[in-house]
């Protein structure tokens, strides 16, 4: 039997049954705590009901967010799909409220109104999936609601509404690099992140970007030439990796002042966004700072370097995932050619 009690404003749903935990809820409206309400009794009729009833969108994500502190440091990323789906679904929804449809009329918003692609709307359907499966795994959900969204990503998939990111092959050119270096150099508004280094860096380096802005004095190796990456990307893990420092990585890192304990101290984001400004004055077109990745590892093969050693630099684990960096010029390819091949 559920009772409401209305409390500052807010209304609290309470069901009890016997044989099974009272429920509880607060709700904006009392309209969403009797709907709320209705919807425990009818599941604990069906036995589908999880410890804490029925979880509102707000607290599903929230279990899983602590649950991602533990265990991943995406970080913003986490948050920002978080915030996306709350806002665009209602952080009140009750996740037995969900379904393809509402589902399939989010993406579609967010695509025409927002502009996202597909790829970002894959990311914020994966965290749902996600959150659904801390809720099953801590008993929070029933285990019906795995297959649930499921089938909802088939259907958003097919539907071209959610999808992978297709593979840049964007590379500066050479005429670009040296604008991007000689306004880097010269521009005294820049100093306070040192761009030209940090350019520089990342196309030697073959480094990401948050990688770079983590590398410690304290990882570094000088008389190898390597230093340790922390917590590198991995499909499935973060392990540290020690890494070759390449091209003139190590004249560049003896170049930096020793005033932090990390060599290049700034902030990922300030970095990514500035990079972009610097490029939209320089009318340079469609550049991402993490294709300075994808040009310093072509550069690598075109060198000469084999997988396996082009792996150990960029910490790629498979050719596979390696291969969607490798961006090589066919007439490249003929030069090299020729200069092996003796005329006939």
């Amino acid at each position: 039997m559920a009772s409401f009690q209305k409390r500052q404003g807010a209304w609290r749903a309470i069901v009890r049954k016997k044989g099974h935990p009272s429920q509880s809820k607060t709700f904006t409206t009392k309209a969403r705590a009797q709907k709320w309400a209705r919807q425990v009794e009818d599941l604990i009729e069906a036995g589908h009901v999880g410890e804490g009833g029925i979880p509102t969108l707000d607290e599903l994500f929230g279990w899983h967010l602590a649950h991602l502190d533990k265990t991943s440091d995406r970080g913003r990323k986490n948050f920002t799909a978080a915030n996306n789906m709350k806002k665009g679904l209602g952080k009140e929804t009750l996740i037995s409220e969900l379904n393809y449809l509402k589902l399939q009329v989010y993406c579609e918003t967010r695509i025409s109104v927002d502009g996202v692609k597909p790829s970002t709307t894959l990311l914020d359907a994966l965290f749902l999936s996600g959150s659904i499966t801390t809720g099953v795994v801590e008993g929070r959900l029933h285990a019906d609601y795995k297959t649930k969204v499921s089938g909802w990503l088939s259907g958003l998939k097919r539907g071209g509404l959610i999808g992978r990111p297709e593979d840049r092959e964007r590379r500066p050119t050479d005429a670009e690099i040296e604008l991007l270096l000689t306004h880097t150099k010269h521009n005294r508004a820049l100093r306070t992140i040192r761009y030209n280094d940090v350019i520089r860096f990342a196309i030697e380096s073959c480094m990401r970007l948050d990688e770079i802005c983590t590398l410690r004095w304290s990882d570094y190796d000088a008389k190898n030439g390597t230093i340790i990456v922390r917590l590198r990307k991995h499909p499935t893990q973060k392990t540290d990796q020690v890494v070759p420092l390449m091209g003139d990585c190590q004249a560049i890192i003896d170049a930096q002042p020793r005033t932090n304990e990390k060599i290049f101290p700034f902030n990922n984001e300030s970095v990514s966004n500035g990079f972009r400004r610097i490029c939209d004055h320089l009318g340079i077109v469609n550049l991402h700072f993490h294709d300075l990745r994808h040009e310093g590892i072509s550069r690598l093969f075109e060198r000469g370097y084999q997988i396996q050693e082009v792996a150990m630099v960029s910490g790629h684990r498979d050719w596979k995932s390696l291969k969607r960096y490798v961006n090589l010029r066919p007439s490249d390819l003929v030069k090299r050619d020729r200069d092996r091949v003796a005329p006939i």
